[in-house]
């Protein structure tokens, strides 16, 4: 497991803490998108544009990372 672990550090060219902070910073931002989308999924008029500016921004991210 720690062997795997420096290997992914070492591949993305990161410490422990900036993979960290990048990774809870990621998942928040998907937490929060995902409750953005749900609500407007019950109500279609209300945060439309908010859900997708912050979609967009999660696939940016993913971009950046070649995850997609």
């Amino acid at each position: 497991m720690i062997k795997d672990s420096q290997e992914n550090l070492n591949e993305v060219n990161e410490t422990y803490p900036q993979h960290m902070l990048i990774a809870f910073k990621i998942g928040i931002t998907m937490l929060v998108t995902w409750v953005f989308c749900l609500i407007h999924g019950l109500i279609p008029g209300f945060l439309k544009k908010l859900a997708a500016i912050k979609l967009l921004k999660c696939m940016r991210w993913f971009q950046e990372i070649n995850i997609c």
